[in-house]
């Protein structure tokens, strides 16, 4: 399964790369089919990453600890509701879980905006594209969540300052708050740069 996700991650940098690039091309030249090329790249970053999420997922449900941030963030003797949470319990998942949640905002905001702004949409693409190459880049050669390791019988557990029912809808609820901003300074700088 690791290798699922880590072929989700390194789709995602290839698809959002895509649409940074030819996003880019498309807004100064005007091409609105190489425009519309890039922003279905960037849709479908959100549903490559949603693959590497779901993968991940899958391993602290299964507590599959062959998966290094498994293995050191979660145990067999978690509840279920801290297996979850330990998803977004270190950096990797974090970033991921990040991520998920700019993809999402990207794709749900260049389909929303196609008709009502499409001269303005065109550049917003590019500029939300390069915050995810940014992220995916991170998650790709950086600070993976699929490393692999010899499986253990047991991970470490989750840091006990987390294991509160808080922290399971607080990051949720902040990256939802924070990644989202990213919405607005696109637009505002798809609007700067046309």
């Amino acid at each position: 399964m690791a290798e699922l996700g880590r072929a989700a991650l390194i789709l995602t940098l290839g698809l959002s790369l895509y649409a940074l690039v030819a996003g880019g091309v498309a807004a100064a030249l005007g091409r609105r089919r190489l425009a519309l090329s890039a922003r279905n790249a960037l849709v479908a970053s959100f549903f490559s990453t949603l693959v590497a999420t779901l993968v991940l997922v899958a391993g602290f449900l299964r507590d599959d600890f062959s998966l290094a941030y498994v293995a050191g963030h979660s145990s067999r003797a978690l509840p279920l509701p801290y297996k979850i949470s330990a998803f977004w319990g270190g950096q990797e998942g974090s970033l991921l879980l990040w991520l998920l949640v700019l993809t999402a905002y990207s794709a749900l905001a260049v389909w929303l905006a196609r008709k009502r702004a499409r001269d303005l949409v065109v550049w917003v693409t590019p500029v939300l594209a390069g915050i995810a190459v940014g992220f995916s880049w991170l998650l790709v050669a950086v600070s993976s969540p699929f490393d692999t390791i010899p499986a253990a019988a047991d991970g470490n557990g989750l840091n006990p300052s987390l294991q509160n029912p808080y922290m399971v809808a607080h990051p949720v609820f902040l990256y939802l708050g924070y990644v989202g901003l990213a919405v607005p300074f696109a637009f505002a700088m798809g609007a700067l740069l046309s």
